[in-house]
């Protein structure tokens, strides 16, 4: 690696070796919590500053762009990378574009604590207004394209539990642990769901169904996403996501990033009047907001997928054996009127501890996985806030499970636009039209230095 002080190699962080006081915390992030020890101290000289391991650019490595040790740094020397400049260029000049936002479910949590409400604070329709004012046309709730992930995602179980084939299946909706299998761990290739994470869905969706609605040119149309997570900028950049000629989600900005443009912009976020999504991709069920928290996409997967297979609901509707803060949790649930077994990792450490446990067997009869990078799921995600304690961490929590406890629907396939938009659109889920617009594939990705058997 050159003595360049900024690598900013990677899509997704951005490291500032002169800022470095040498603490150290980034590294032990990435080793104890990513699993991955990308970062190291130089060994010697009169300050130690952070550098790879290998001694090469970061995207060169093996990061998964979880964001982990942007969390910890007290410095500011690795960050997200700052795409605001960008951003606010599209606001300034459209260019005869229409500039459309899609938010994420912990986007409405995250964005009032940034902006200096109590943690736990859920404030969506401010969060709307303060997009509008900043000039987005149209604002979308990722929270219905959740809905629409599991939708395909516990049909997907489904047919994998009927067959036997491809078990356990594992989520797919985190970048992060889709980075990990595909540089790290390509025998797991096969078992991960080939759904796409809901911002996936919702960027393909907004260019085709919605543009086509609209009558304007999908090239036209720049779809910027506000997440809770660092990955989630890598993952946009995906070839298979720009297979139709032009990207189908242009910029993803991080929670903090927007905190710092609406605080740039003086808005007076408590104070904003309430405004609502528009209308087309609007209304997500309580399962959709929980993908928000580890365990959550397990939790409303199940809910469908015992559904699909009995035509009779979940009862009781809540699962609880993903819930809460341990790095692994298994437990069993009931689908379709069998007793089966799940679990759920969060950080991509305890990930690889779960795959170990289950290739030697010490863990047995496991149909179905949940992977989160991010201690505590998206709503603590390498893109928030940063959460100090764990109370922090428990209050975002406990107001995604009020997201999902105060909706009427709590069943993505009870959400009347779900049912709508397969009828229109799609046909049904994982149907021939549902695979091309809603699904992916994945692929074995080594790391170049480790492909070339760099040492450092």
């Amino acid at each position: 690696m050159s003595e360049d002080l900024v690598d900013a190699s990677t899509n997704a962080i951005r490291l500032d070796r002169g800022k470095c006081v040498g603490c150290g915390h980034c590294v032990e992030a990435c080793e104890k919590v990513a699993g991955q020890c990308v970062l190291t101290l130089e060994p010697n000289g009169t300050r130690r500053r952070v550098r790879t391991a290998l001694g090469v650019p970061m995207q060169q490595t093996n990061c998964v762009k979880c964001g982990q040790c942007t969390l910890v740094c007290p410095v500011g020397a690795i960050t997200e990378k700052d795409e605001l400049d960008i951003l606010e260029g599209v606001l300034a000049d459209p260019a005869g574009r229409t500039i459309v936002a899609s938010i994420a479910p912990a986007i409405r949590i995250n964005l009032c604590e940034g902006l200096g409400l109590p943690p736990g604070s859920v404030e969506t329709g401010k969060v709307v207004t303060a997009l509008k004012q900043l000039g987005f046309e149209k604002v979308f709730d990722v929270t219905w394209a959740a809905d629409l992930t599991i939708m395909e995602e516990a049909t997907e179980l489904v047919h994998r539990l009927r067959d036997g084939k491809a078990l356990p299946m594992f989520t797919s909706c985190c970048p992060a642990w889709v980075n990990e299998v595909e540089q790290n761990a390509p025998e797991m290739l096969a078992h991960l769901s080939t759904a796409r994470s809901p911002l996936g869905m919702l960027g393909s969706v907004v260019k085709s169904e919605w543009a086509k609605s609209e009558g304007l040119d999908p090239a036209k149309v720049y779809s910027v996403a506000v997440m809770p997570c660092t990955a989630k900028k890598d993952e946009v950049a995906r070839p298979q996501f720009s297979a139709r000629g032009y990207r189908e989600t242009d910029l993803v900005v991080t929670a903090r990033e927007l905190v710092r443009l609406i605080k740039k912009r003086g808005i007076d976020f408590a104070s904003l009047e309430d405004t609502d999504f528009d209308d087309a991709y609007s209304r997500g069920a309580g399962a959709g907001a929980l993908f928000c928290a580890t365990g959550g996409v397990m939790e409303a997967a199940v809910r469908s997928a015992h559904f699909f297979m009995t035509q009779r609901e979940l009862s009781p509707v809540t699962v609880q054996a993903v819930r809460g803060l341990d790095g692994i949790k298994v437990g069993e649930v009931d689908i379709g009127g069998k007793r089966v077994k799940i679990a759920v990792a969060q950080g991509i450490a305890n990930a690889k501890k779960l795959v170990q446990e289950l290739r030697t067997g010490e863990l047995k009869d496991v149909v179905f996985c949940e992977v989160m990078a991010c201690p505590g799921g998206c709503v603590c995600g390498g893109g928030a806030p940063r959460a100090k304690t764990d109370d922090v961490k428990e209050a975002r929590l406990s107001a995604t499970y009020r997201l999902d406890e105060h909706n009427p629907v709590r069943q993505s396939h009870a959400n009347p636009q779900i049912v709508e938009f397969y009828r229109r659109f799609l046909g049904g889920p994982c149907t021939h039209q549902a695979h091309e617009y809603l699904h992916t594939a994945f692929h074995t990705r080594r790391p170049a230095a480790l492909a070339a058997g760099h040492r450092g």
